[in-house]
């Protein structure tokens, strides 16, 4: 018979760290690097392909469980209030760690489609430490594999801006599917909006700045003939300038260079291709649907592509965006791995 965990346990089973155990106790993820973050990894074979999670833990440490879901994490949760018993619509791995002994500070655990624990999407684990004061810790990871040759709609993120407080329901359906969503997103977003972009999510019962989420974009390749070649050291200006005309603010253009500016750059290349989407196009790709409806809906996506020399393309013509009333405003783009 599998052991249960305290009812303790599961009043806490949302962060990531518990704070009951010893103060001193602790099970972390080294690698892939810190818990709770996203990877991806390129791959056309899992069932030959194996890959090797590193973790550390305090020498207290009497036992690791490890569980593995794919897509939804909150079934996780789920498995574990029911008393880890089999879910009728969800496939959970559940494995102690035979290698492991007690006293260990390391452990390994491996994943791949012949160990049951891996698949193409998003890959949700949970490490579960026993210590010896009969407590317990968690780590989680999410893990993400695609396909050779697709890329991601990365990081867009939809903002609010009711002219009242005001309960809204959100949902995106974006071609592909949805990979990931913060907060979860289930069939839809039920939130409490606010003037000044606050969102409350029912659910998790917190508050965010924004709605998230990510998915698998098209192989369609890129098309250089109008857009704009940015020297690299120069695309947080460019950014301001091309996102003012597009109807964002400053604050959501300073989240967007927050994240953007780093991930072009990494490139190393002197130069950036960047072209701007039609509306039209992200709304077919990625339908978004906002009860009450709103009054203005600014959805801005880009391409990109790391250039050593410059290119000769037209300079694209950018619509300006006017918000007024209840407004929406989101912002992604298309990452490459």
């Amino acid at each position: 018979m599998k052991n249960k965990l305290p009812i303790l346990f599961i009043l806490f089973i949302f962060t990531s760290v518990f704070s009951f155990a010893g103060d001193n106790s602790f099970i972390r993820i080294v690698y892939p690097d810190d818990e709770d973050n996203q990877y991806v990894y390129n791959t056309d074979n899992l069932y030959s392909t194996r890959y090797t999670f590193n973790g550390s833990v305090s020498s207290d440490c009497m036992q690791i469980r490890c569980l593995w879901v794919k897509g939804d994490k909150s079934k996780l949760i789920e498995y574990i209030v029911n008393g880890y018993r089999p879910l009728s619509d969800t496939v959970i791995d559940d494995f102690t760690l035979k290698q492991y002994q007690p006293g260990n500070v390391s452990f390994e655990y491996n994943v791949s489609e012949s160990l049951d624990n891996l698949a193409f999407g998003s890959n949700h684990y949970m490490f579960i430490a026993k210590f010896r004061d009969g407590t317990y810790k968690v780590a989680t990871l999410t893990f993400y594999v695609h396909s050779g040759g697709y890329a991601e709609r990365a990081k867009p993120v939809i903002y609010l801006y009711p002219k009242k407080k005001q309960n809204i329901k959100v949902s995106v359906n974006p071609a592909g599917g949805l990979l990931e969503s913060i907060p979860e997103m289930g069939k839809k977003w039920n939130v409490t909006a606010y003037p000044d972009g606050k969102i409350y999510d029912k659910k998790t019962k917190k508050d965010y700045p924004y709605l998230y989420w990510e998915s698998v974009d098209s192989n369609i390749q890129i098309d250089t003939s109008k857009g704009f070649v940015v020297e690299s050291s120069t695309l947080e200006v460019f950014f301001v300038e091309k996102l003012t005309i597009l109807g964002l603010n400053e604050k959501e253009i300073a989240d967007f260079n927050e994240y953007w500016v780093p991930e072009l750059t990494k490139y190393g290349k002197p130069y950036i291709f960047i072209t701007f989407y039609l509306q039209e196009r992200i709304d077919a790709e990625a339908p978004l649907k906002i009860s009450p409806k709103p009054e203005s809906v600014i959805r801005v996506y880009f391409d990109h592509k790391p250039l050593d020399t410059p290119i000769d393309c037209e300079e694209q013509v950018l619509k300006p965006a006017e918000r007024s009333g209840f407004a929406v405003v989101e912002w992604g783009g298309r990452r490459y791995r």
